[in-house]
Protein backbone atom coordinates (compact mmCIF):
# COMPACT_ATOMS: atom_id res chain seq x y z
CA UNK A 1 0.00 0.00 0.00
CA UNK A 2 1.20 3.47 -0.78
CA UNK A 3 2.73 5.02 2.39
CA UNK A 4 0.87 8.24 1.65
CA UNK A 5 -2.49 6.41 1.62
CA UNK A 6 -1.60 4.65 4.86
CA UNK A 7 -1.18 8.07 6.46
CA UNK A 8 -4.20 9.83 4.92
CA UNK A 9 -6.86 7.15 5.49
CA UNK A 10 -6.69 7.10 9.33
CA UNK A 11 -6.72 10.90 9.40
CA UNK A 12 -9.72 11.03 7.07
CA UNK A 13 -11.61 8.46 9.17
CA UNK A 14 -10.95 10.44 12.34
CA UNK A 15 -12.21 13.63 10.67
CA UNK A 16 -15.41 11.95 9.48
CA UNK A 17 -16.14 10.50 12.93
CA UNK A 18 -15.63 13.92 14.51
CA UNK A 19 -18.00 15.54 12.04
CA UNK A 20 -20.73 12.95 12.68
CA UNK A 21 -20.36 13.40 16.43
CA UNK A 22 -20.62 17.18 16.16
CA UNK A 23 -23.71 16.96 13.99
CA UNK A 24 -25.29 14.53 16.39
CA UNK A 25 -24.86 17.05 19.18
CA UNK A 26 -26.83 19.60 17.20
CA UNK A 27 -29.95 17.45 16.94
CA UNK A 28 -32.59 18.97 19.26
CA UNK A 29 -33.78 16.78 22.07
CA UNK A 30 -37.40 15.76 21.86
CA UNK A 31 -39.37 17.58 24.55
CA UNK A 32 -42.40 16.23 26.30
CA UNK A 33 -45.60 17.16 24.52
CA UNK A 34 -47.75 19.40 26.64
CA UNK A 35 -51.40 18.38 26.83
CA UNK A 36 -54.04 20.20 24.83
CA UNK A 37 -56.95 21.89 26.54
CA UNK A 38 -59.30 19.17 25.29
CA UNK A 39 -57.09 16.47 26.82
CA UNK A 40 -57.16 18.20 30.19
CA UNK A 41 -60.92 18.81 30.01
CA UNK A 42 -61.62 15.15 29.30
CA UNK A 43 -59.03 13.79 31.72
CA UNK A 44 -56.88 12.22 28.99
CA UNK A 45 -53.62 13.68 30.28
CA UNK A 46 -50.41 11.71 30.06
CA UNK A 47 -48.18 14.64 30.97
CA UNK A 48 -48.15 16.19 34.42
CA UNK A 49 -47.22 19.59 33.00
CA UNK A 50 -50.70 21.08 32.79
CA UNK A 51 -49.92 24.44 34.40
CA UNK A 52 -48.59 27.63 32.85
CA UNK A 53 -48.34 29.80 35.93
CA UNK A 54 -45.70 32.36 34.99
CA UNK A 55 -47.18 35.84 34.71
CA UNK A 56 -45.95 38.03 31.90
CA UNK A 57 -45.41 41.80 32.19
CA UNK A 58 -48.73 43.63 32.52
CA UNK A 59 -50.74 40.50 33.34
CA UNK A 60 -53.08 39.86 36.28
CA UNK A 61 -53.92 36.46 37.69
CA UNK A 62 -57.51 35.54 38.48
CA UNK A 63 -60.19 32.86 38.48
CA UNK A 64 -63.14 32.74 36.12
CA UNK A 65 -66.46 33.02 37.94
CA UNK A 66 -68.75 33.10 34.92
CA UNK A 67 -68.68 33.58 31.17
CA UNK A 68 -71.74 35.66 30.28
CA UNK A 69 -72.21 35.04 26.58
CA UNK A 70 -75.28 37.23 26.22
CA UNK A 71 -73.37 40.28 27.51
CA UNK A 72 -70.03 39.09 26.11
CA UNK A 73 -68.33 39.49 29.47
CA UNK A 74 -66.10 37.29 31.62
CA UNK A 75 -66.51 37.76 35.37
CA UNK A 76 -63.29 37.21 37.28
CA UNK A 77 -62.08 37.27 40.88
CA UNK A 78 -58.50 38.55 40.80
CA UNK A 79 -55.80 37.10 43.05
CA UNK A 80 -56.11 40.09 45.41
CA UNK A 81 -59.88 39.56 45.80
CA UNK A 82 -61.06 42.24 43.38
CA UNK A 83 -64.01 41.31 41.16
CA UNK A 84 -63.50 42.37 37.57
CA UNK A 85 -65.49 42.28 34.35
CA UNK A 86 -63.58 41.50 31.16
CA UNK A 87 -65.46 42.44 27.99
CA UNK A 88 -64.59 40.22 25.06
CA UNK A 89 -65.11 40.03 21.32
CA UNK A 90 -66.13 36.55 20.14
CA UNK A 91 -64.17 36.84 16.87
CA UNK A 92 -61.11 38.70 18.16
CA UNK A 93 -60.49 37.61 21.75
CA UNK A 94 -58.04 34.70 21.84
CA UNK A 95 -57.98 32.06 24.56
CA UNK A 96 -54.51 30.53 24.76
CA UNK A 97 -53.32 27.40 26.56
CA UNK A 98 -49.71 26.25 26.14
CA UNK A 99 -49.39 28.23 22.91
CA UNK A 100 -52.52 26.78 21.30
CA UNK A 101 -55.38 29.14 20.49
CA UNK A 102 -59.05 28.48 21.24
CA UNK A 103 -62.31 30.42 21.07
CA UNK A 104 -63.91 32.05 24.08
CA UNK A 105 -66.37 29.15 24.26
CA UNK A 106 -63.52 27.01 25.57
CA UNK A 107 -63.23 29.11 28.74
CA UNK A 108 -64.92 27.56 31.79
CA UNK A 109 -65.88 28.69 35.29
CA UNK A 110 -63.11 27.79 37.71
CA UNK A 111 -60.28 28.16 35.18
CA UNK A 112 -57.28 30.04 36.56
CA UNK A 113 -56.29 32.63 33.97
CA UNK A 114 -53.90 35.49 33.23
CA UNK A 115 -55.19 38.58 31.47
CA UNK A 116 -53.85 42.07 30.64
CA UNK A 117 -54.37 44.76 33.25
CA UNK A 118 -55.38 47.17 30.48
CA UNK A 119 -57.02 45.90 27.27
CA UNK A 120 -54.92 47.05 24.32
CA UNK A 121 -58.01 47.63 22.20
CA UNK A 122 -59.67 49.72 24.91
CA UNK A 123 -62.98 47.92 24.35
CA UNK A 124 -62.31 44.25 24.91
CA UNK A 125 -59.59 41.95 26.21
CA UNK A 126 -57.42 40.60 23.40
CA UNK A 127 -55.82 37.55 25.00
CA UNK A 128 -56.82 35.38 27.95
CA UNK A 129 -54.22 32.79 28.90
CA UNK A 130 -55.40 29.73 30.78
CA UNK A 131 -52.86 29.03 33.50
CA UNK A 132 -54.63 26.01 34.93
CA UNK A 133 -57.92 24.51 33.74
CA UNK A 134 -60.49 23.77 36.40
CA UNK A 135 -60.25 20.03 35.64
CA UNK A 136 -56.55 20.07 36.45
CA UNK A 137 -57.24 21.88 39.71
CA UNK A 138 -59.75 19.24 40.73
CA UNK A 139 -57.23 16.52 39.94
CA UNK A 140 -59.48 14.72 37.44
CA UNK A 141 -62.28 15.35 35.03
CA UNK A 142 -64.75 14.75 37.87
CA UNK A 143 -64.92 17.71 40.22
CA UNK A 144 -64.23 16.88 43.81
CA UNK A 145 -66.67 17.87 46.49
CA UNK A 146 -65.81 21.41 47.51
CA UNK A 147 -64.97 21.88 51.18
CA UNK A 148 -67.52 23.74 53.23
CA UNK A 149 -66.86 27.45 53.20
CA UNK A 150 -66.07 29.18 56.44
CA UNK A 151 -68.68 31.89 56.70
CA UNK A 152 -68.68 34.94 58.92
CA UNK A 153 -71.31 37.46 59.94
CA UNK A 154 -70.67 41.19 59.67
CA UNK A 155 -72.96 44.06 60.55
CA UNK A 156 -72.51 47.75 59.99
CA UNK A 157 -73.73 50.81 58.12
CA UNK A 158 -74.03 51.02 54.35
CA UNK A 159 -71.78 53.62 52.70
CA UNK A 160 -71.11 53.70 48.93
CA UNK A 161 -73.41 51.61 46.68
CA UNK A 162 -72.54 50.57 43.11
CA UNK A 163 -75.66 49.02 41.60
CA UNK A 164 -73.96 48.32 38.27
CA UNK A 165 -71.07 46.33 39.76
CA UNK A 166 -73.16 44.70 42.47
CA UNK A 167 -71.06 45.95 45.39
CA UNK A 168 -71.49 48.21 48.39
CA UNK A 169 -69.24 49.50 51.15
CA UNK A 170 -70.06 48.53 54.71
CA UNK A 171 -68.64 50.29 57.77
CA UNK A 172 -68.61 48.05 60.86
CA UNK A 173 -68.30 49.36 64.41
CA UNK A 174 -64.49 49.22 64.30
CA UNK A 175 -64.52 52.04 61.72
CA UNK A 176 -62.88 50.22 58.81
CA UNK A 177 -64.53 49.95 55.40
CA UNK A 178 -65.39 46.57 53.85
CA UNK A 179 -66.44 46.16 50.24
CA UNK A 180 -69.27 43.63 50.02
CA UNK A 181 -69.91 42.00 46.64
CA UNK A 182 -72.86 39.93 45.46
CA UNK A 183 -72.00 36.66 43.70
CA UNK A 184 -73.22 36.35 40.14
CA UNK A 185 -75.46 33.48 41.18
CA UNK A 186 -76.98 35.36 44.12
CA UNK A 187 -80.44 34.40 45.29
CA UNK A 188 -83.34 36.51 44.06
CA UNK A 189 -84.17 37.56 47.62
CA UNK A 190 -80.63 38.85 48.18
CA UNK A 191 -80.65 40.71 44.85
CA UNK A 192 -83.92 42.37 45.84
CA UNK A 193 -82.48 43.33 49.23
CA UNK A 194 -79.42 44.81 47.55
CA UNK A 195 -81.54 46.90 45.19
CA UNK A 196 -83.42 48.47 48.09
CA UNK A 197 -80.27 49.49 49.99
CA UNK A 198 -79.68 53.13 50.80
CA UNK A 199 -76.69 54.88 52.25
CA UNK A 200 -76.90 54.88 56.03
CA UNK A 201 -78.94 51.65 56.27
CA UNK A 202 -77.84 49.25 59.01
CA UNK A 203 -77.39 45.72 57.67
CA UNK A 204 -76.12 42.34 58.74
CA UNK A 205 -74.64 40.04 56.12
CA UNK A 206 -73.26 36.53 56.03
CA UNK A 207 -70.43 35.54 53.71
CA UNK A 208 -66.71 34.96 53.43
CA UNK A 209 -63.68 37.25 53.29
CA UNK A 210 -61.79 37.03 50.00
CA UNK A 211 -59.24 39.44 51.46
CA UNK A 212 -59.16 41.58 54.64
CA UNK A 213 -61.24 44.31 52.96
CA UNK A 214 -63.29 42.29 50.44
CA UNK A 215 -66.29 40.27 51.54
CA UNK A 216 -68.41 38.06 49.28
CA UNK A 217 -72.02 37.96 50.37
CA UNK A 218 -73.84 34.68 50.80
CA UNK A 219 -77.00 36.09 52.38
CA UNK A 220 -78.56 39.21 53.87
CA UNK A 221 -79.53 38.34 57.43
CA UNK A 222 -81.40 41.58 57.86
CA UNK A 223 -81.61 45.08 56.41
CA UNK A 224 -83.90 48.03 56.80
Amino acid sequence: MNPVNQYIRPKLLTLLLGTVTALGGCVPMQTATRPTLDEVRTGNVRDASVEDTRLRPGEIEGEVVEVNRSRREVYVVAADGRRETLPYDFDRTRVVYHGREYTIDNLKSGDRIAYPSTPSSGRYVDVIRIQEPVQARSGSRFARTAPAKRTEVVDGTVERIDQKMGVFDLRPRDGRTITVSLPYNARTADVDSFRTLHRGDPVRVEGEFLSPDNFQLLAFLWSR
